[in-house]
């Protein structure tokens, strides 16, 4: 779910400040109003993860609590970035979010053997938003969507007083409906605020995921944003002993280009 300036191309980072004159898109000044306009906004989300997961079954359900500092520790890689398409009143949006983690320790006595875990995450969303209002303060768009998770966990234990090495992995993926709204207002100057989000899942795939997104954005020029908040995600999903019920939260930056 996200939120952008009128008259721009709207992401869940591109919320340009409105002035106090009639609003007008600085991406393409020039252009056609019925052209479309393009953006692309690169961020990291510094996420902790917290809820109770059971992604390789038969291990039983834990309970997870991790601050972005514990995942940061054994963070492999990953992508997050933002495209859209805005044409009149419709803006079409996908993003895309991968990470990848690897932590690993070693099992106590009596069985003293070596243990990594790799877990990648992979979370695919489109929207379809219509801009319902627009003034020279605020802008409103609603829409729906999709977001598609997939989450490929292995266990990976090393010989010690077993014999063998033991392998275990598991995948599973699903998709979710949602409906998402966005809203954004000028602040003065090159100043604006962005609230955004979207609720989901309705047990076509997950039982409920929700997201939510607050940023603060300076405008740096016609073609680069700066903004930065807090953003939170939410999923609530089982299939057989497979569960993954969790919250990940924490601040968002993000850099914004419009072509």
């Amino acid at each position: 779910f996200v939120v952008a300036a009128p008259g721009r191309a709207a992401d869940p980072f591109d919320a340009a400040p409105v002035p106090a004159v009639p609003v007008s898109d600085p991406a393409a000044p020039a252009t056609d109003p019925a052209s479309p306009r393009f953006s692309a906004t690169f961020y990291l989300w510094a996420s902790g993860l917290r809820g109770k997961t059971s992604t390789l079954p038969p291990l039983p359900a834990a309970n997870v609590d991790l601050s972005f500092g514990d995942i940061l520790e054994n963070f492999d890689g990953g992508i997050m970035g933002k495209a859209e398409m805005r044409l009149g009143r419709w803006s079409l949006i996908g993003d895309v979010m991968f990470t990848q983690v690897s932590p690993s320790g070693t099992l106590p006595a009596p069985f003293s053997s070596g243990v990594e875990v790799r877990s990648r995450s992979l979370t695919l969303q489109g929207n379809a938003l219509y801009r319902l209002y627009e003034s020279n303060a605020v802008s409103v768009d609603a829409g729906a969507g999709a977001r598609f998770w997939y989450l490929d966990n292995r266990l990976d234990l090393a010989p010690g007083a077993r014999p063998t090495r033991t392998i275990v992995t598991e995948d599973e993926s699903w998709v979710d409906p949602v409906v998402a709204g966005r809203v954004i207002a000028g602040l003065g100057g090159p100043w604006g605020m962005t609230v955004a989000g979207d609720i989901g899942g309705f047990s076509v795939g997950s039982d409920l995921t929700w997201q939510a997104l607050g940023t603060i954005d300076y405008e740096w020029s016609d073609k680069l944003q700066l903004r930065a908040g807090y953003r939170a995600l939410s999923v609530d999903y089982q299939d057989g002993k497979f569960l993954y019920d969790v919250l990940m939260q924490g601040p968002v930056v993000g850099l914004t280009y419009r072509f």
